[in-house]
C-alpha cells in the first residue's frame, strides 16, 4: 500500500480530476476528508512564554485579585 498525503484542502473539481486520473490507471483508491485540528494543548500555546516571568516577583492570585479588583468594595 502507497499513501498519498494532500496536505492543502482541495475542491471537488479538484478531487474529481485526481480520482479520474487513479481510475485511467486502475488505482483502487480510497479517499478521506480530515478535519484540521487546529486546536493546541494549554502547553503547545504557552511552550514559548514558560518562564517568561522567572525573575520577576509575580504570583498568578495576587495578579488575578488586582486585575479583576476582587478584594475592592464597591459602592452602587
Amino acid at each position: 500500500m502507497t499513501q498519498i498525503i494532500i496536505r492543502n484542502s482541495i475542491d471537488s473539481m479538484q478531487k474529481s480530476v485526481l480520482m479520474g486520473l487513479f481510475d485511467s490507471w486502475n488505482m483502487d483508491v480510497e479517499v478521506t476528508d480530515e478535519k484540521t485540528n487546529d486546536s493546541k494543548s494549554f502547553s503547545q500555546l504557552f511552550s514559548k512564554t514558560r518562564g517568561m516571568w522567572q525573575d520577576y516577583d509575580i504570583e498568578a492570585t495576587t495578579l488575578r485579585n488586582e486585575v479583576w479588583k476582587i478584594n475592592e468594595k464597591t459602592t452602587i
